[in-house]
């Protein structure tokens, strides 16, 4: 689809995109070194956050001469149309490069899993495809591909988040398949102890194939055991008897291609049997588990760090050390970073000089949608200040930014870090909503802004502030108040919604709901209402615009996964 096209998947409700920016309380854990500038001929792996070229970890890489390689079906393209906000590439600079103005010249992409969702589960945020684990977190960006979205007659409304996922029912021959979805991000698992989980950049919904393409269905992950002609991904079980397997560059015999803690993609044009559980592979490649092999070659890599070592200094991302050795200070578990650095001796490993935190694990998370009452320069290049419900929210490269609330071609008039001032300036719409995390000083920072078609509805998310503690309501008529990240609510009490988990037939995640509830300091709250004077306002009866939706006490053991 064209991407003007992708960018008609118009938020009917904010609830979606409210609900995964919601999060916890804890403290930012500190930043190590600043990234340095793109060098010459290196790669950097991570997320496109926005276009005008393209954007990723942190720079901007003029793409006019860059080759695009599907590295899952074989294909080569001029030009970065089929590349959207939120996947994951590996992107090689030229060698005619250089720091102040990096040109890339081969883009690579190849999404985890594609697949239909089997399990979601709104309390820890994870979903099911193709036997994986998918973590989502509030940086997640969910996009909806599917031909009834721009339908001219019963337009269906697009999925912008989690909630709007479809899950399979039954199993075997009487199973109705759930949303058909493709995920882009990067790999939790450090070894192959079963645990292989995703960590999601981009959840990209579509019809179901109909073709019998070979790349429809996918699962790549870390193998966890090898039988004969068979390997397990997570909890897939992957036959190779018919499959052609290549690894080193090669086709080589399947009996013999993989082993245990390899990472491996898989690939098929037919659909397994759901839910999946076993599935029959056309093809099966062994991946790197970094983005390049060549020793002493400069690399960035972007990933959620999964383990930490203090002495001798190392930490453990996307299954793969870093050698932490030169760094003045370590990432913790949890976070989100790109690594800047070069690739070891024995190829296997990195040799790290920087690394930036760009999402620290215990920094709070909060949501916003409103509209936006001003922008202003911040204190570097390339960095803004946005005043969105009476909160200044930092804007950097490491944001997403999209515009929903237009057909606009993004590769004509981008809406990137550069351009956000004049282009906000200028939208029709001055709508927008911002994930964004909180520093220990409470300092936010985004870490997504879309601009969404104008509304008469704000909403915020995050955990209630325990000061001032929250006054519920005694009597008809009387509202409670409480706060979140400063920002007054007043709720009449008919209008609070209590969500509780619960789960189905099949042993997934749901929420269920009841009316009534006492808004608790600490509580993770959904608020939508009319703002006015610095005070979010939910009338009765409660409805999609007007409600508090109160999940209870968060987790604080990681505050990027407690969203809903």
């Amino acid at each position: 689809m064209h991407r003007p096209l992708r960018y008609l998947a118009i938020a009917s409700s904010a609830l979606a995109l409210l609900l995964s920016a919601c999060g916890g309380g804890g403290s930012s854990a500190p930043s190590a070194s600043s990234m340095s500038g793109a060098s010459a001929g290196a790669t950097s792996s991570g997320t496109v956050t926005a276009f005008g070229s393209i954007f990723v970890n942190g720079h901007e890489f003029v793409t006019a001469g860059a080759k695009v390689f599907d590295d899952d079906a074989g294909t080569v393209v001029n030009g970065t149309s089929s590349l959207e906000v939120g996947m994951s590439v590996d992107l090689r600079a030229s060698p005619q490069s250089s720091q102040s103005h990096p040109e890339a010249s081969e883009i690579h992409v190849h999404p985890l899993v594609r697949g239909v969702v089997d399990g979601s589960d709104e309390t820890s945020s994870t979903l099911t495809v193709m036997g994986q684990t998918i973590q989502l977190s509030a940086s997640t960006i969910f996009s909806d591909h599917r031909a009834c979205v721009t339908a001219t007659s019963s337009p269906c409304a697009p999925i912008t988040g989690q909630s709007g996922l479809t899950t399979t029912s039954g199993s075997g021959s009487s199973a109705t398949a759930g949303s058909y979805v493709t995920v882009w991000g990067y790999l939790f698992a450090a070894d192959a102890s079963g645990a292989a989980n995703v960590v999601a950049t981009l959840v990209s919904a579509a019809d179901t194939p109909t073709s019998t393409t070979h790349v429809a269905y996918k699962a790549e992950g870390v193998v966890n055991s090898v039988g004969t002609n068979s390997i397990t991904i997570g909890a897939l079980t992957v036959d190779l008897s018919s499959a052609v397997c290549h690894g080193g560059g090669a086709s080589t015999s399947c009996a013999s291609a993989f082993s245990a803690g390899q990472v491996v993609s898989a690939i098929g044009a037919k659909a397994p049997g759901l839910p999946a559980t076993s599935f029959t592979a056309d093809a099966a490649f062994l991946r790197s588990k970094i983005a390049v092999e060549t020793p002493g070659a400069t690399v960035e890599v972007e990933g959620k760090v999964s383990s930490v070592v203090t002495s001798p200094a190392s930490f453990v991302l996307r299954g793969f050390t870093v050698d932490a050795s030169a760094l003045t200070s370590l990432p913790a578990v949890g976070d989100v970073v790109v690594v800047t650095g070069t690739v070891s001796s024995d190829g296997t490993s990195i040799v790290a000089s920087a690394v930036k935190v760009i999402h620290a694990a215990k920094a709070a998370t909060y949501g916003f949608e409103g509209d936006v009452t001003s922008v202003v320069a911040g204190g570097g290049a390339d960095t803004f200040v946005l005043t969105l419900l009476g909160q200044t929210i930092n804007v950097d490269s490491s944001t997403r930014l999209l515009d929903l609330s237009t057909r606009n071609d993004p590769t004509v008039n981008p809406f990137n870090v550069s351009t956000f001032q004049t282009y906000l300036a200028a939208s029709a719409s001055q709508h927008v909503i911002a994930r964004t995390r909180a520093d220990a000083g409470g300092n936010l920072t985004a870490t997504s802004v879309i601009i969404v078609p104008t509304s008469a509805t704000s909403a915020v998310s995050g955990h209630v502030d325990a000061t001032p503690a929250p006054v519920n309501s005694t009597g008809t008529g009387v509202a409670t108040n409480f706060a979140v990240h400063g920002i007054a609510v007043s709720a009449d009490p008919a209008a609070i919604v209590r969500m509780y988990s619960q789960r189905n037939a099949y042993g997934f995640g749901g929420m269920g709901r009841a009316t009534g509830a006492t808004v608790s300091a600490g509580d993770l709250v959904l608020v939508f209402g009319s703002y006015a004077s610095g005070t979010l306002t939910v009338t009765a009866p409660a409805s999609a615009r007007s409600v508090v939706l109160d999940f209870g006490a968060g987790r604080s053991d990681d505050d990027d996964r407690d969203c809903f």
